[in-house]
């Protein structure tokens, strides 16, 4: 018979199975409404000499074994506890024993912008406390929706990297947390700027608790994603993720750092890339002309849309981002498309391409409702000659200037 261990008792934590179970142990009592805190200590009692990737393995045995998502999220909140009340010198022991990274290394970048983001936050806090206006409280919460940037980063370029070595659990659980935090701070914003400065009790206790996760969220990057990163990711994967960082921009002031060793390697394969693109007469034939490779691209480069074609394995093969509306890393390439996706959306999109497959539909459309700049999202189904399904190519259009066009046009007769 199983005997389940209480908070007074204290597990038999000997080999990785029995780990895995009072993990599961723990989730089930955040579900039932225990207090977080008691779950914390004990979990700090438990697992502070158990190791951050053997951790995230019990995360994705959890989510493999059938748990639902949002069911190890709870954990999520529970595992950067690990961290808290230590020294500077006690967190850096358990750091990458791997020396100094260069500064212009991916991980270097993202400590940057988190160094960055808890000096917001520290600035921040004290206003709550000692009174803030609900114009200034909304300016700042709109100025931490900057953290778009910093997640992107790590939810596009690092976490695909890691399911692609069977760690699908940050993709699933980490970013659902990120989305929360993002989907917060931007309806405090709007919510914050529509109060009276008598009116913001309410907001004032959300915005407490939204900056707490925000600083939960850098305790989880820096001491148990990072490393896990740092553990498993190649060098040119290194270089590749580099390449990437500019599409996403960059969080609360901070700038991109030369990393020369990536700068050598991206060089190269640019050339390659360029060798490989010719055919053998240099030009491109299609059923109406042909083209050579520079004309195509120049031509490509002045179309007002942005294009993304996925081919019927639904891998990604080409894009065209000079409107940039959504960052598109060239790592996306010969990459699942589910990768590139939120978790959340994930099944909407896979019953659209189903549905393209079996000719239900051919096509689907999402506007953004932005009142001065929307945004349309069409996607279309590619079929061949004999009617076979080919891929789905997605079309993103901005309508701004369309507008402001028609906005001074004489209506139509």
């Amino acid at each position: 018979m199983d005997t389940q261990p209480n908070a007074t008792t204290r597990p038999d934590l000997s080999t990785p199975e029995a780990r895995q179970r009072q993990l599961e142990r723990l989730v089930l009592r955040l579900s039932d409404g225990e207090d977080l805190e008691a779950v914390r200590a004990e979990f700090v009692r438990d697992f502070a000499s158990v190791g951050a990737e053997e951790i995230a393995q019990a995360e994705q045995q959890l989510i493999s074994n059938g748990m639902p998502v949002p069911e190890v999220q709870r954990l999520c909140d529970v595992h950067s506890a690990l961290f808290h009340g230590r020294t500077d010198d006690e967190v850096r022991e358990t750091d990458d024993a791997r020396g100094d990274l260069p500064a212009g290394h991916p991980v270097s970048a993202l400590k940057r912008e988190n160094v960055a983001l808890c000096a917001l936050l520290d600035g921040l806090e004290p206003q709550l406390a000692s009174g803030v206006t609900a114009a200034a409280l909304s300016d700042e919460l709109l100025r931490l929706k900057e953290l778009k940037r910093h997640y992107g980063k790590k939810e596009e370029l690092l976490m695909p990297l890691l399911a692609e070595r069977g760690f699908t659990g940050p993709s699933e659980v980490m970013w659902g947390v990120d989305d929360e935090i993002l989907h917060e701070c931007s309806t405090l914003a709007r919510q914050v700027r529509r109060a009276s400065d008598d009116d913001l009790s309410e907001h004032l206790e959300r915005t407490r608790a939204l900056l707490a996760r925000m600083r939960e969220m850098v305790f989880k990057e820096e001491r148990i994603f990072l490393p896990l990163c740092l553990e498993h990711l190649s060098r040119e994967q290194w270089y590749a993720v580099y390449r990437d960082l500019d599409e996403f921009g960059w969080a609360f002031g901070c700038e991109p750092v030369s990393w020369p060793d990536a700068e050598a390697w991206i060089s190269e394969q640019a050339q390659e890339a360029s060798a490989q693109g010719l055919s053998a007469d240099g030009t491109v034939r299609l059923p109406t002309g042909e083209l050579t490779v520079r004309q195509l691209e120049a031509i490509l480069r002045l179309l007002p849309v942005d294009l993304t074609f996925i081919d019927e394995q639904e891998t990604t093969r080409f894009f065209t981002n000079e409107g940039k509306v959504f960052a598109r890393p060239l790592s996306c390439l010969g990459r699942d498309v589910w990768s590139c996706h939120p978790p959340k959306i994930i099944p909407m999109v896979k019953a659209m391409i189903e549905d393209f497959k079996a000719h239900r539909r051919d096509h689907m459309e999402v506007w953004t409702p932005n009142p001065t700049n929307p945004v349309r999202v069409l996607y279309l189904a590619v079929y061949g000659d004999d009617d076979a399904y080919l891929g789905t190519l997605e079309i993103v259009q901005q309508f701004g200037s369309v507008l402001e066009h028609l906005s001074g046009a004489p209506a139509a007769q």
